[in-house]
């Protein structure tokens, strides 16, 4: 039976299959969040196809599932990185104008990414003919494929909704792409938004939205036996993701400096950290207990507390295993999980770009944080709290009747998602 928090009360019930087409750009945090609800729709029997940048093959692959690639690679971490320099040299006074130029900026190498995406998607999804579409909010090409084919175009956000507001500022930095193949209502937002953010947690706005219960996926993972068993002291684990290290600048990659302010906390201090990282810890303090790759997923339940950059893996990861987070966010949709998170008393945060570990936001600072959001009980009950909500969504299995209903045309009175975006 589907929960009553669906937004649909149908079967796909002696039907033919669904052909569901994925679209993400070539970063594994915009991915891995699709995966859970792609396996969902395999399991339920439709056809899965997941398109991105033709180097990006082995990341779906590994995931058990088909990729398509498209296009040409696109070198997107060298653009984002050289954008968001351009954008903290600027000099604009206006603040508005300055928001919308760093926005401009940091669209720009998506934009590109749809580009080299779109014509060879385009053509495949003509061939295969999808009933649906589903994406990760920046992989522009996907809406532009489902406005051309008439099929519902469904967004899968991963935490805190900051591109919410693209309807306002889409036909800029789209409309000349969708205008060269002849679709001219852009719609990046989609017909339906999947998001797995608690309520309490997320921005309020008018867009239609599906809950779907986040399930973590962090690739490939064996529980290690140092983890089988329950810590014997207070366990913190500093992450840094992968998305901050792939995209972002390389000074943003704080991770060492982190670990050395928390050298004098009384608590097991967990590095989870991919290969490619290890070499920048040097001198790592006594409490120290692991440093390496480890998945989050297994890690975080045995914690009390986090500390990570506030990208969207890790910010819901930690919502689900109901750990209190020490946020230090950097680009501008960490910062608003940062800011939404510390809002509901489930963490605290520091600028990213005033800590140094010797000036602006220093290394005793973060200390203190720390020490703060370990001590005092408020943090661990508010983050108990958000973890309750997050596990009372439906999970992507009790979605995929909604997305059948979509793409046969029967939404349901109450949220008719297909019809008021046709």
């Amino acid at each position: 039976m589907v929960p009553a928090g669906i937004r649909g009360r149908w079967r796909n019930k002696g039907s033919e299959p669904m052909r569901v087409l994925f679209v993400t750009w070539s970063v594994s945090g915009h991915f891995k969040p699709l995966v859970p609800l792609a396996w969902a729709l395999r399991s339920a029997g439709h056809e899965v196809l997941v398109a991105s940048h033709p180097s990006f093959m082995g990341t779906v692959t590994e995931a058990g599932l088909p990729g398509l690639p498209v296009g040409a690679d696109v070198d997107l971490q060298a653009q984002i990185r050289k954008n968001m320099t351009a954008g903290s040299r600027q000099e604009e006074t206006d603040a508005e104008r300055a928001a919308r130029q760093q926005r401009s900026l940091a669209l720009r190498p998506m934009v590109h990414s749809a580009e080299a995406m779109a014509g060879d998607l385009l053509d495949h999804a003509r061939a295969w003919r999808p009933d649906l579409v589903v994406y990760e909010p920046l992989a522009f090409a996907a809406p532009l494929v489902a406005r051309a084919l008439g099929i519902p175009a469904i967004r899968h956000i991963w935490a805190v909704d900051f591109t919410a507001g693209m309807p306002t500022i889409e036909r800029d930095h789209l409309g000349e792409l969708f205008d060269r193949y002849g679709v001219t209502a852009i719609g990046a937002v989609g017909d339906l938004t999947l998001d797995p953010c608690p309520p309490s947690l997320q921005i309020v706005d008018g867009l239609p939205r599906q809950p779907i219960r986040c399930i973590a996926y962090n690739g490939p993972t064996v529980l290690p036996a140092w983890l089988r068993d329950r810590p014997k002291r207070r366990r913190v684990c500093v992450t840094w993701g992968n998305s901050a290290v792939e995209v972002g600048p390389a000074d943003t990659f704080m991770a060492p400096q982190v670990v050395a302010a928390l050298g004098g906390l009384d608590a097991e201090v967990v590095v989870a950290a991919n290969a490619a990282q290890l070499g920048r810890f040097t001198d790592v303090p006594d409490n120290v207990a692991h440093i390496g790759p480890v998945p989050l997923s297994l890690l975080l339940p045995t914690c009390a507390a986090v500390v990570h950059p506030a990208g969207g893996g890790t910010v819901m990861t930690a919502v689900t295993a109901g750990v209190p987070q020490l946020t230090v966010p950097f680009m501008p949709d960490t910062s608003l999980n940062a800011r939404h998170v510390s809002a509901l008393g489930a963490g605290l945060h520091v600028w990213g770009e005033e800590f140094t570990g010797d000036a602006g936001t220093t290394a005793r600072d973060l200390a203190d944080a720390a020490v703060r959001l370990l001590d005092d009980p408020a943090f661990g009950e508010a983050a108990a709290k958000l973890r309750d909500e997050a596990l009372r969504m439906p999970t992507p299995a009790e979605v995929v009747p909604v997305l059948e209903g979509l793409a046969h045309g029967r939404p349901d009175g109450e949220s008719a998602a297909w019809a008021a975006g046709r």
